[in-house]
């Protein structure tokens, strides 16, 4: 077995970012082994003792709940494809994971090979936010990224100043480290948004009928996937992609409406019901259903501001808003490792 103090060290360089790449690889791979993730644990524990901003914040026997439960949804392949690392997180996991283990999960477990192998520029970093969770992040050139919930992320491990392009699947809020002379490229399945130093907003979820763009400082341009059409955006303007008529769309937008999920709450004006249901179902990691034969009850428009509430709070206010039922379904699992999602149901009375 390894010694404690090479493990120490492993980790230590870590955290120091003076990792290099075969000790990064050989931390991993130490992860995945059942006889070292004990130890592994015990020596973050330490470190979180030892760091001034994360104590007080959580105590051994939180601790030890958060690891077993971020163990019990970790899929750990151990063979040459390493996809599905980190398939599922429970949303307590995950927040406790923001206070101690973003230096690890980020930087390591959330690495996945592209072709199963780890070799140079093919090597690709996703960085995947489990529904019910956030996560901000800083990309090697100095760009910050907040993930809302149900996002992927992915960047090359190679990402060099002439090598600054993401793939985006879901939305994230990006301030980018400006760089004139090299742009950075969010690509997703709709389109690619080219920028050289701004703060903007990127929704493309696979299950929404619009992606967008909405731009608060600075200045992109957005090229539609297949076509040579670019389009160029000032601060506070928003770009829709309606992906059934195939359209694109510039209007004044209200910013803060659409990045004030980065500061941990959900803004909703005039919005339609299905709308505020396909939001909430991100935010809470939970199912919604509208019992909407005609179509009509999901085109209730609600304007509210959900912050610091419970599911079944914001759930209750729309029901007494509009004169709704709600009801919530049960939900049972076979597994006691599998925490089943809260299921509810809203129809007209």
């Amino acid at each position: 077995m390894e010694s404690k103090q090479k493990i120490i060290s492993l980790i230590q360089k870590y955290l120091n970012n003076t990792c290099t790449e075969p000790e990064l690889d050989e931390l991993i791979q130490l992860f995945h082994r059942e006889d070292y993730r004990n130890q592994i644990e015990l020596l973050l524990y330490e470190h979180w003792q030892n760091t001034p901003s994360f104590q007080q914040q959580l105590d051994e026997k939180e601790l030890g709940k958060m690891l077993h439960a971020i163990h019990q949804q970790m899929r750990i392949d151990g063979g040459k494809s390493k996809k599905g690392l980190l398939k599922r997180l429970t949303n307590y996991a995950v927040r406790a994971a923001a206070i101690l283990f973003i230096p690890l999960l980020i930087g390591s477990l959330w690495m996945v090979y592209q072709n199963g192998t780890y070799s140079g520029s093919d090597t690709m970093i996703t960085l995947e936010t489990p529904l019910g969770s956030t996560l901000k992040t800083t990309l090697p050139d100095g760009t910050e990224v907040w993930q809302n919930a149900g996002t992927t992320l992915k960047y090359p491990a190679k990402f060099t100043r002439r090598n600054r392009q993401v793939e985006l699947v879901g939305e994230a809020y990006f301030h980018v480290s400006s760089d004139k002379k090299n742009p950075f490229y969010v690509k997703t399945t709709d389109g690619t948004v080219k920028v050289t130093g701004t703060r903007f907003d990127v929704s493309a979820f696979p299950d929404d009928d619009f992606s967008s763009v909405v731009l608060e400082e600075g200045a992109v341009a957005y090229q539609l996937a297949g076509s040579g059409q670019e389009v160029a955006l000032s601060p506070s303007e928003q770009l829709l992609y309606a992906r059934e008529m195939g359209s694109l769309v510039k209007r004044t937008a209200d910013v803060e409406k659409y990045i004030s999920w980065t500061e941990g709450k959900l803004i909703f004006r005039n919005d339609p019901l299905s709308s505020v249901v396909l939001r909430l179902e991100r935010w809470y990691n939970a199912d919604i259903v509208l019992d909407d034969p005609t179509g009509k009850l999901g085109e209730h428009p609600f304007t509210m501001t959900v912050q610091n509430e419970t599911l079944p709070q914001v759930l209750n206010y729309i029901s007494q808003a509009a004169d709704l039922s709600l009801r919530k379904d049960d939900t049972k699992s076979t597994s006691t490792a599998v925490l089943v999602k809260p299921k509810y149901t809203i129809s007209k009375n």
